[in-house]
């Protein structure tokens, strides 16, 4: 008779140490850190595992760098030896001929290697110099060895990243991995020091969509995800469980019995020690928290409960007992019809209309009556001027609400730089922009009390650029020349997210585009005699 609650994994953190000093890492881990349980209390906990479990548990080695463990290989030999099959998580900067070798004859089935990002972000990430290069060495080694049941890579997500992995996708798929495990930076460990990191809405948005894309191809790699979050129908309606305590658990550096190391280490979730508990019992008896667990007093009545479950523990709040992250909180579109309304009430006058970029899920671009006037006379729409017969541009100043950039201030750049087919672009261009942008949010909450009234995106909040607004007098059809996709992508790695809106003056056409892959985007703006 199977047991109630079997333990289908159990992480064994073999070692605290790391060589990396990672700027996402979820734990603390560094090059001090101790190790302090030795061959013979693990293989112990082991055996006990395997008489009174079974060894169908899949035994997960982390750490720590796991391959800093002296006695690693001597251990896991052991363990195959006593029928468990075990895997590895690593930052591969120690794999060598020699270290492979060691995986084969210990008899590894599985491991993932960290990879995150294109070579100078990943070593910028992890602190490591070289360590990109050594990973892709390893894992063509690793492929051609052919001793693996899977070979993993695992991209963790945050803003410096996150517009490279459609690149990195394409550099790891022909070594022929099976997997790439994809998960987001969240606010635990380290990671608490390097909060800027943490992704937008919008990354998170892009990164899924990418992910879907490329998982449609059926020669691709397939593209997994970690545990995290309940990410809703971004992920084609995937359910959500975390099984922490319920088919999973760890042993932790020190002993402690515990479950997802990712979980705060709080002393009431501690469940025992393997030097002073023994394992199969405390599986067998205990964890009664995490297979009760209660559900948090924001998702009573959620539409989602079934699928979500409250999300995931390690940024689940034990003070408070709710949720860091809330998929209706941080993904979920609002109702953005009551947004423009709140909007453009404050011009009685005034409707609105859209430019429709004729995909349903489109980004949407509001622009302000006040801005859209600024525009309209900056760039002299409907007449032939002398100031509009050059290129010209406007930088876009305001805030971003879910899907919605609000543009609310317009900033106009060096009319010097105009030119007959391309809207000069300087460094100076950008010291402009800082500098009215910081005039803006210095008097901004002295002066400017406005807010949506009914949403959370209240507009006390700073100003931000958001992109760039320049004309093309001389093209009816508006499309991005090959400077303009330069600026773009430059713009959008440099700040994370970025618009771009053409416009021919003359005609008063709008197009305005977004996102790494130029997706024209849902503009809206007050219906002042401007032709679709």
């Amino acid at each position: 008779m199977q047991e109630p609650y079997p333990l289908y994994s159990l992480l064994i953190e073999i070692t605290q140490k790391c060589n990396a000093a990672c700027d996402q890492c979820g734990s603390r881990c560094d090059i001090h850190s101790e190790e302090r349980l030795s061959k013979a209390q693990i293989l112990a906990a082991l055996r006990d595992i395997k008489e009174n479990i079974g060894t169908y548990t899949m035994l997960n080695i982390t750490g720590g760098e796991p391959l800093l463990r002296r006695d690693l290989f001597e251990i896991m030999t052991e363990a195959s030896d006593m029928g468990f099959d075990w895997g590895m998580v690593t930052n591969g900067s120690l794999i060598t001929d020699s270290v492979i070798e060691q995986m084969r004859q210990s008899g590894m089935k599985t491991i993932t290697v960290s990879v995150d990002g294109l070579r100078d972000t990943h070593d910028s990430l992890r602190h490591l110099p070289g360590c990109w290069d050594k990973i892709m060495t390893a894992l063509h080694k690793l492929k051609s060895a052919a001793f693996l049941d899977h070979l993993q890579v695992t991209f963790t997500a945050n803003r410096r990243n996150v517009f490279e992995f459609e690149a990195l996708y394409r550099i790891l798929r022909p070594i022929g991995l099976d997997s790439i495990r994809v998960s987001f930076m969240d606010p635990i460990g380290r990671a608490l020091d390097n909060t800027e990191l943490l992704l937008t809405r919008e990354e998170i948005l892009y990164l899924t969509q990418l992910a879907n894309k490329l998982n449609s191809d059926p020669h691709g790699t397939k593209i997994i995800w970690g545990c995290p979050h309940f990410l809703g129908n971004q992920l084609d309606n995937r359910r959500f469980h975390c099984f922490a305590g319920i088919y999973s658990a760890s042993i932790l550096f020190n002993g402690d019995i515990f479950v997802c190391p990712n979980v705060p280490h709080r002393n009431e979730l501690i469940q025992g020690n393997i030097l002073t508990d023994s394992f199969s019992e405390v599986w067998k008896t205990k964890f009664h928290f995490f297979r009760s667990r209660p559900l948090p007093a924001k998702c009573k009545g959620c539409k989602y409960q079934s699928d979500c479950g409250g999300d995931s523990l390690h940024t689940l709040d034990f003070d408070s007992g709710e949720p860091l992250f809330c998929y209706r909180d941080f993904l979920e579109q609002p109702d953005s019809e009551a947004l423009k309304r709140a909007i453009f009430s404050r011009r009685s006058d005034l409707k609105f209309c859209e430019i429709s970029s004729g995909e349903a899920d489109a980004r949407e671009v509001l622009i302000e009556p006040d801005a859209f006037d600024s525009i309209r006379q900056y760039f002299h729409f409907g007449r032939k001027q002398p100031q509009n017969m050059f290129e010209q541009q406007m930088a876009l100043v305001g805030f971003s609400c879910d899907h919605t950039d609000v543009v609310r201030y317009v900033i106009p750049c060096d009319g010097t730089l105009r030119a007959e087919d391309n809207a000069l672009f300087t460094r100076r261009i950008l010291k402009t922009v800082e500098k009215e942008l910081n005039i803006i949010n210095r008097n901004y909450y002295q002066s400017d009390d406005r807010a949506l009234p009914g949403s959370e995106c209240s507009n006390r909040r700073p100003m931000k650029f958001l992109g760039f607004i320049h004309s093309h007098p001389a093209q009816h059809e508006l499309q991005y020349s090959t400077g303009d996709d330069e600026i773009h992508m430059r713009m959008l790695k440099r700040f994370g997210s970025y618009v771009g809106i053409l416009v021919n003056p003359a005609d008063e056409t709008l197009g305005a585009y977004y996102g790494k892959e130029l997706h024209q985007a849902k503009l809206i703006v007050p219906d002042l005699f401007h032709k679709t």
